[in-house]
Parts: C-alpha cells; structure tokens; sequence
C-alpha cells in the first residue's frame, strides 16, 4: 500500500473526527464542526498540517501549531491532534506524520514538541484512557511524561455546600470594559484573551466585588453556548444540560480568605437556578480545591514533551 502525506484542509475534518472518535469518540466525542472550529490559526502563525491518505481513504492526520502568543513557551510548539487509523497501525504512517512535524519545528528552529495545550488545543494532555501504545508510541523517539491535568464534574442534583454569607461580599455579572482592565492588571496574558473570547460567545462573566472593589471573576457558560469553551468541547458524553465553569481567579491580595471558594459555590448555584444538570471545570490541577465546592474527577490527562535538541 503506497500511501502518501498531503496537505490538510477544513474539508477533510469529518474523516479526521471520525479517526478521533474511533478511540475516544465514548469519552471525548468530537465533531467536525468542534475540530473546523478549533483548527484556525491566526494570520502568520507556522502549522503543519498533513494526512496520510490512500487513494480515497485517509489513514491519519496530524495538526502541530508554533504559537506567536508571548503566554506560551518560547520555541515550543503544541501538538493539536495525531491520529492513526486504528486497522492501519504499525506500518509507520503514525511515525511518517510525527517525523514531518520534526522535521518542520526544527527548520523553524523550535525546541520541543508538546502533546496537549497550545493555542486550538482540544485536550490538555494524553488523555488517562489512551491505549498503552499511545505512550510506547511517544516514548521511543523520547517524549517525557509532565504535568497531569483534569476535568472535574459537579453533580448540580445534588446539594452544594454551603458557607457563611457576607453583606461586604457580592457576586454579579461584571461589565466587559471593567473586567478586561481588572484581568490585564491581575492575570495578563491568555486568560485576557479567554475572558474575552468569552464575553464575544455571549457567556456570563461574574465580577466578584468586596463593597465597590473589583477582587474576583468567574466565567459561566450555559448549556450549548456556540463557540464553545473547553469546559463544554465534551458536553455531548453527559446526559442532560451541562454548562461550564472557568476560568476563575482571585487577585493575589485578596486570596487566602475563603473568598474563592465562595464564589465557585455561587456560580454554581447559578448555573443550577438556570437549569443545568452537570457543570464542568477543566483543566485543572487543583482537584482539592474544587473538591470542596462539589467536585469530583471526571477527565484526567498527562502532558508529553519530545524535546528536539
């Protein structure tokens, strides 16, 4: 069988999508619209995007991105997607794809290739449930394990609990202008960028005010918001309204006083009153902390890095 690489385009996602689904489409269900969406790079941005494709059947695809935003590592570029036909497997096309990504981050002078995040990510890492091979895969041109990341789930049938209301506390939507200025002073960088990206997909933005002052946000999104955050990429799996939760902070003075739990449980409970059965926060690391509001671990991914020097 001779197959060949070629150039990926939005009208291959279907095929792509369905070389998805045939490992993860249980868990992680994934729709060409999802991927056509989350595959567009800003003008200018370096990718390498191919297919392996035999006649008319394509056994493969890889979608690789060089980030220009200054938040991301420098001369690390993010591995958005590879996949292989599951009955094609061990005859080298999964290594032809990740070779042409090589080959290509180098001539650009990156240093790594990252398996999860980046800018169009879908997960955050490998996800937990991949085959064991996925991992032998990586590891023989010598990808490294990192970080672990998760999903978590807040069953809204069930009570949330509860702390002590506060009269110098308030949880309310926040005004766009007011909010990006709080979050380029406290959180400068991407979480700018996906407040505001938010705000553009018509979600709630919450505002979390100590008398006039602005000290926290929390970003909500209901069930079937189009664009979707990540928080809702995977809805689809669960039965009933799911809507998200995130991202969220607390500036740095104000933290350590209960102030963040309290405004998780209060978007929580909004979410709830709006009639939403599940919420779900991603990409987190901190299980203990959302623990306390009612979350429990759904999704978990590790990151993998091949380095390239």
């Amino acid at each position: 069988m001779n197959w060949t690489l070629e150039p990926y385009d939005v009208t291959h996602a279907a095929a792509v999508a369905a070389l998805w689904n045939q490992e993860f489409g249980r868990q992680l269900p994934l729709s060409a619209a999802l991927l056509a969406l989350r595959w567009q790079p800003a003008d200018g941005e370096p990718t390498v995007a191919r297919i392996a494709r035999w006649r008319d059947r394509l056994l493969g695809a890889l979608l690789v991105r060089f980030p220009t935003s200054p938040w991301y590592p420098a001369r690390s570029a993010f591995v958005t997607l590879l996949v292989v036909d599951r009955a094609m497997r061990g005859r080298g096309i999964g290594r032809a794809l990740l070779d042409e990504a090589i080959r290509i981050a180098r001539s650009h002078g990156y240093r790594s290739l990252v398996f999860g995040g980046g800018p169009g990510h879908l997960v955050p890492g490998i996800p937990a449930d991949a085959p064991l091979e996925t991992w032998r895969f990586l590891r023989r041109p010598g990808a490294l394990p990192r970080e672990i990341f998760h999903d978590l789930l807040v069953d809204l049938a069930l009570p949330l609990p509860t702390v002590p209301p506060r009269a110098d506390l308030r949880l309310e939507p926040a005004p766009r202008e007011a909010m990006l200025a709080f979050l380029t002073q406290e959180f400068p960088g991407e979480w700018e960028s996906d407040v505001s990206d938010a705000y553009d997909a018509g979600a709630t933005v919450l505002g979390l005010y100590h008398a006039e002052t602005l000290v926290g946000f929390a970003a909500i999104h209901s069930p079937g918001q189009w664009p979707p955050p990540p928080s809702l990429f995977w809805a689809e799996s669960l039965p009933g309204p799911v809507a998200g939760l995130g991202p969220l902070g607390i500036a740095q003075a104000y933290r350590r006083r209960g102030w963040g739990l309290a405004m998780v449980i209060g978007a929580l409970e909004r979410l709830r009153a709006a009639g939403a059965r599940w919420t779900i926060i991603d990409w987190t690391d901190l299980a203990s902390f959302y623990g306390r509001a009612g979350a429990h671990l759904w999704r978990t991914y590790q990151v993998a890095e091949l380095p390239l020097t």
